[in-house]
């Protein structure tokens, strides 16, 4: 197993974790042109793990700034892993790969948003050193 930087072969990959590990529902056309329009931004980061050539898990990362926090923010804005891969430290992999890039950008924190029926992964990124700040709301428009 291997981490690297995203290439366009893998969005299907990806593709597939977000609807099968994830959940969430997109057409594989609208999430392959956001793919391409984050993977040729500068404050986006989409790094892969796998399995020879087989997408095993993703992390991605959005570095920015918030108006409480100084320095900048890396937030991780996704991260999944095959379900017959999980338990194994590829995510936590994925995690140490995102220290990695929030550490060279200058990145003072790391953050992220959970789902809160996703007590497992609650209970991983506690382990990764991670805790609970607040809630996170959405309103559609």
């Amino acid at each position: 197993m291997h981490i690297r930087l995203l290439k366009e072969d893998d969005i299907k990959g990806i593709y597939y974790l977000l609807k099968n590990v994830l959940g969430y529902t997109v057409s594989f056309e609208e999430f392959y042109t956001r793919v391409l329009l984050m993977s040729n931004d500068e404050n986006y980061y989409i790094l892969v793990a796998c399995n020879e050539s087989q997408v095993i898990g993703f992390i991605g990362l959005q570095l920015g700034y918030a108006f409480e926090i100084t320095g900048k923010v890396m937030r991780i804005i996704a991260l999944a892993v095959a379900n017959e891969y999980q338990n194994k430290g590829i995510g936590k992999q994925l995690v140490k790969e995102s220290e990695k890039f929030a550490l060279k950008d200058n990145a003072t924190v790391i953050t992220l948003n959970s789902g809160l029926s996703r007590l497992e992964a609650h209970k991983f990124y506690e382990k990764q050193g991670f805790y609970k700040k607040g809630y996170s709301f959405m309103k559609k428009v």
